[in-house]
């Protein structure tokens, strides 16, 4: 009989035990889906379908003052140049808690692959239309210019700790200053030189096309992400109206002195306030930020489109250059239909050829995923994450 009652209590404490751990299961996923903001995550698929925009009007050659379409070219440009701007301030806000150096080797992995994959395919079907010290390059994808965003990320990235270290231990009105001081004397105050010198990039900048610029907005993302974002339980509409209001204005306003400046024949350049280190455009990155942000999103199927087309967004900036770029069927099709689209509402039909590359880049990817996740790549980044520390130190024991 005792041992029957010992058997009992010890199967109602392994029920019991179940049950507790569902629950702690239960309570883990419910905060991390609270933690998660899907408005940012929006944010971020939304941003990179800006930068196919800039993409799209750069490679179709339609931004040439002599180009019929010349205005309305440059309305969507202005329109959608915070892209970078925005996904730069986003890894602040969603990485300045945490740091992986597998993620770098990761990055690193992707780019190749595309990089190579893409390349290859170009030339073996298209030799006569692709260079081979193109397809050399593609074996060296962090290196060279090609891909300038990756390569600003890679230079970042191996700073993110003491960045990170900043952010997180710096008290609110010192990393509040640091912001201040960076959007001065790097933003603003290099708009005031052009102004007076005639002179562009003073602050070797390279009009945002740099790992230091990129550091910059990490550091804006994290200082908004600890601090600003994520505090208010409830947003009224007027917010939101307010700043739309706020991008609208800078996107106007940027987009007449770009023209005003070019009727008068100024020598001052007249992208003065299209770039990327411009204020407005970093107005227009917060403005939308502050928007999304308090997105309260709620509806399951929506929730789940936003959570898989995240993760792959990243990479669609690597194949959709690249097959902008190259100059092959596929390419020389898409420039004649978007030069052949009529002027009426063009700004509606470029955004809607981007979501469909966005689209179609993203299956791509998916399939990337896939086999990245057959052949554990991840899990080997993370391997090299931990083995590389111990060999290096056994180099550094054998040499001294």
């Amino acid at each position: 009989m005792s041992i029957m009652l010992n058997n009992k209590r010890e199967n109602n404490k392994f029920i019991n035990n179940i049950i507790n751990s569902n629950i702690e299961l239960k309570a883990f996923n419910n905060r991390k889906e609270s933690i998660r903001n899907y408005g940012i995550d929006l944010l971020r698929i939304f941003s990179m379908i800006n930068i196919i925009v800039l993409h799209i009007n750069l490679f179709s050659k339609e931004l040439n003052y002599n180009s019929p379409r010349f205005q309305k070219i440059w309305l969507s440009e202005t329109m959608a140049y915070w892209g970078v701007n925005g996904f730069g301030i986003i890894s602040g806000i969603v990485g300045y808690k945490r740091y992986k150096f597998s993620n770098l080797i990761f990055i690193w992995i992707q780019t190749f692959f595309y990089s190579t994959t893409i390349s290859l395919y170009n030339y073996v079907k298209y030799k006569t239309e692709i260079r081979k010290k193109k397809l050399y390059y593609s074996f060296f994808p962090i290196f060279i210019r090609y891909h300038w965003y990756v390569n600003a990320y890679f230079c970042m990235y191996p700073f993110l700790p003491f960045i990170n270290y900043g952010i997180n231990n710096i008290n609110k009105n010192s990393l509040r200053n640091v912001v201040i001081i960076l959007f001065c004397f790097y933003s603003f105050y290099d708009m005031i030189i052009t102004f007076i010198f005639e002179k562009k990039n003073y602050n070797f900048l390279n009009s945002g096309y740099s790992s230091l610029w990129l550091m910059i907005l990490y550091i804006n993302g994290g200082y908004l992400g600890k601090y600003v974002l994520f505090h208010y339980k409830k947003t009224k509409v007027i917010n939101h109206i307010f700043w739309l209001l706020v991008y609208l204005c800078s996107s106007f306003f940027s987009y007449e002195i770009f023209f005003t400046l070019l009727k008068i024949k100024s020598k001052i350049l007249p992208q003065i306030f299209i770039s990327y280190i411009s204020p407005t455009m970093l107005i227009q990155a917060f403005s939308l930020i502050l928007i999304f942000q308090r997105l309260n999103i709620k509806n399951y199927i929506l929730k789940k489109i936003i959570f898989f087309f995240t993760p792959l967004t990243f990479n669609i900036t690597l194949i959709h250059l690249q097959l902008l770029s190259e100059k092959y069927y596929l390419t020389i099709k898409f420039i004649e239909y978007f030069k052949n689209l009529s002027p009426r509402f063009l700004i509606i039909k470029t955004y809607g050829l981007a979501i469909m590359i966005y689209l179609f880049c993203a299956f791509i990817d998916f399939f990337r995923f896939l086999l990245f996740k057959k052949f554990k790549i991840k899990e080997l980044c993370l391997f090299l994450e931990k083995e590389c520390p111990k060999l290096i130190d056994k180099v550094i024991n054998m040499c001294c």
